[in-house]
Formats: structure tokens, sequence, C-alpha cells
């Protein structure tokens, strides 16, 4: 298994801490894996690159999205495991759930009923950070997503957002660092769609498809996040194609 960074930003410098090349490096040696593999080269000759413009009017509203990323009712949370719903298109219109612990009281007097109280309140405590991480992770994507140029080739594709650059080598599986610690990644081709398929060890896993519109004009972008003790819920975007310079600005971390 490979150990190189997948995402990388912008500017250079940047290292990872040494606990995550630690788990990396052990999860490289066992040989583990929770993704799928993918193709190194699209079945025809499909090229992606350019620049893109996000297209509002065609695209969905993630707004929704935020309220729908909560851990589904009854779930044990245990962190967000996540599991095989995203490999399977039929699972796709999951609906969303509510927070079971509603306001999730911080306590209760210890009488009649105390320790389920206390039970509840560290429940949500527990619930309410992976969450947090949740939000972030969507927020950090769509303030991205205005606008990115593509950059392809057989050897490597990569998507460039101003503030950050993420590079795929097509085919290659690798173990990258997430918000929750590291996830197995894979990136590649699946007929004339590139994918970038990401399942963390806890968390939410998120599948990313790029492809072109029918007609050559528009790319196309589906995600997909969730998993789990959190619903699956989708995204499309649809970019067109531009003149206009990418803008610069302070690189982030995903």
């Amino acid at each position: 298994m490979n150990l190189r960074s997948i995402e990388r930003n912008a500017v250079s410098g940047s290292r990872t801490p040494a606990w995550i090349g630690l788990v990396l490096a052990g999860l490289a040696l066992s040989g583990c894996s929770s993704v799928r593999g993918l193709d190194p080269a699209p079945s025809s000759g499909v090229d992606l690159s350019g620049s893109w413009m996000l297209n509002h009017a065609a695209s969905d509203d993630p707004k929704p999205l935020f309220d729908k990323l909560r851990p589904k009712p009854g779930s044990n949370r245990r962190w967000g495991m996540p599991d095989d719903t995203l490999d399977d298109p039929s699972q796709s219109n999951v609906p969303g759930g509510n927070n079971p612990n509603g306001g999730g009281s911080r306590g209760g007097r210890r009488g009649g009923g105390g320790d389920q109280q206390l039970a509840n309140s560290m429940s949500y405590r527990n619930d309410t950070y992976p969450r947090l991480q949740v939000i972030k992770m969507l927020k950090a994507d769509v303030a991205r997503a205005e606008q990115l140029t593509i950059k392809q080739s057989p050897e490597r594709v990569s998507l460039d957002y101003g503030s950050s650059v993420r590079s795929f080598t097509p085919g290659e599986k690798s173990v990258v660092g997430a918000d929750w610690g590291v996830a197995d990644q894979s990136a590649g081709w699946s007929g004339k769609e590139f994918l970038i398929q990401t399942k963390p060890q806890t968390g939410i896993a998120t599948v990313e498809r790029f492809s072109l519109s029918d007609d050559g004009k528009h790319l196309m972008q589906q995600l997909r996040m969730g998993g789990g003790d959190y619903p699956v819920v989708e995204l499309k975007r649809v970019y067109d194609h531009t003149d206009k310079p990418l803008p610069r600005t302070v690189p982030t971390n995903d």
C-alpha cells in the first residue's frame, strides 16, 4: 500500500504529525483496505482537464445537507463507524435523521432515573463533537467548490481549488490523514467517471465522482457522504467552462 499523501496544499512545507506517520505505516504493513480498487485509465478518451466555474442554478443547494447529517435515531454512536452503503448505488436515497437525544440535557438529579439522565448526557456530548467534525468537513468542501482547475494525465489527476491542490495517481490505493485520524483511500476510473473514495477507520465516508456531460460542455460532480450512524446524503454540482483566472488564497488543510 502506498503511503504518499494524496492531498497536498498549494503551498508546500506542511508536515504530517509523527504519530499519523506511525499509524499509516502500521496500517500499510497490515495490508488492510476497506475501499475497492479502481482502474488506472478511463474506458474511453475522457479528458476532464480545464478551468471550471460552479453553475449555482444547475447545482444542488448544500444547505439542507447540514441538517440531514445527524446521527440516525436509535443509533449506537461509536464515533460513526462507516459501512458499505456508499458502495451500493441502490442505497443513494437514505433519509436524514434527527438527534436521538433531543436537547441532550447535561445532567439531572441523582434520583428517579438519575443514572439514565447521566447516560443520556454523556451520549449527547459524545454525539456533538463527531457531528461538529462532519459539519466542518462539509463546510470545507462547500468553501472550495466555487471554481477549480483540473489537470489530467495518465500518471496523475490534480484538482486545483486555488486554496489547495489535491493530487491523485489513478488506480492507486493509499492510507491518508482524515478528520478522525486515518482513512483508506482509492482514486481512479470507473468507465467514464473519475472516482475518489475515502473511508476512515471511524467517521464519515465519502465518494466523489467527476464526469463530463453528454455534450462535453459541463463538468459534473456527485458527492456522497455518510455511512454507519449517519444517513447517506448526496450533492450534485454542475460546472461550466471558464476563462476566469483561478483566485489564489492562503492555503488551508482539509
